[in-house]
C-alpha cells in the first residue's frame, strides 16, 4: 500500500505520561498496514541532534540557562526537520514524532516562564511552516507519571521539581484548549490498550479522509 498524502503526527505529554509507548504502538500498527512511516524522537533523530540531546539531558549541566536550553531544543529540532522530516513528507510518507515544538512551549515557556512570544519568534526561524497535522496529548496526573518513573534513572529534565512539572502539564492543556482541532487529548490513566485503540481510530479516520 502506498501513502496517499503525507501525514505528520506528534505525541506530547509530561515525562512518564505514556506518550512514547503510544507513539511506538501507532508506528508498529501503521507498519503492519504496509504504510511508509518514520518514527523520530526529540531531541534527537539525527547524528547532530543526538549530540545536542546528550548536552540537554545531562544532569551535570545544572548551570544551563533557560534560554540556552530553549535554543538548543530548537537547534536539534531544525536539524531533524531539514535532514529527516521534510524529505519524508515531501515523499508523501508518514512521520511520527515523540515531542515537537509544543514541548518547548510547555516546558520552557510555561515551565521555565520564558516569553511565549520569544519562543514563537525562534520557532518561525527553526521550523518554518512545518506543523503537525495531529498532536496526541497524553494528559497524565503528575503523581501517576512520577510513579511510572520510580525505578528509572532520571535525566536533567525528568529530575525537575513538582512545581515545574505541574506548570508544564497545565501549559500543555492550555495549548490543547487553544487548538482543539489539532489536539487529541487522552486520559493517561486509562489502559494502554484503550489509549491505543483511540489513537488508531483517529488516525484511521484521517487516512480515510485523505484517501
Amino acid at each position: 500500500m502506498k501513502n496517499i498524502k503525507p501525514l505528520f503526527i506528534s505525541f506530547e505529554g509530561i515525562d512518564g505520561s505514556g506518550k512514547s509507548t503510544q507513539c511506538q504502538m501507532l508506528y508498529h500498527e501503521l507498519l503492519d498496514r504496509d504504510l511508509v512511516v518514520h518514527l523520530f524522537r526529540e531531541p534527537g533523530g539525527t547524528k547532530i541532534s543526538e549530540k545536542i540531546r546528550d548536552i540537554l539531558l545531562d544532569k551535570n549541566h545544572s548551570e544551563m540557562s533557560a534560554v540556552t536550553e530553549m535554543l538548543l531544543y530548537f537547534s536539534s529540532r531544525n536539524q531533524l526537520i531539514v535532514e529527516k522530516i521534510i524529505p519524508a513528507l515531501t515523499r508523501g510518507e508518514i512521520v511520527l514524532l515523540d515531542r515537537f515544538v509544543d514541548s518547548t512551549i510547555a516546558y520552557q515557556g510555561y515551565g521555565r516562564d520564558l516569553s511565549l512570544n520569544d519562543i514563537n519568534k525562534v520557532a518561525e526561524v527553526a521550523i518554518g511552516n512545518v506543523h503537525p497535522d495531529l498532536t496526541v496529548l497524553v494528559d497524565t496526573p503528575l503523581e501517576t507519571a512520577e510513579n511510572r518513573m520510580d525505578k528509572r534513572e532520571l535525566d536533567r529534565l525528568e529530575a525537575e521539581n513538582a512545581e515545574f512539572k505541574q506548570r508544564t502539564r497545565q501549559g500543555y492543556l492550555e495549548l490543547a484548549r487553544q487548538e482543539p482541532d489539532r489536539f487529541l487529548v487522552l486520559d493517561g490513566r486509562e489502559s494502554i490498550e484503550t489509549l491505543k485503540q483511540t489513537v488508531i481510530k483517529k488516525v484511521t479516520q484521517i487516512l480515510e479522509i485523505e484517501a
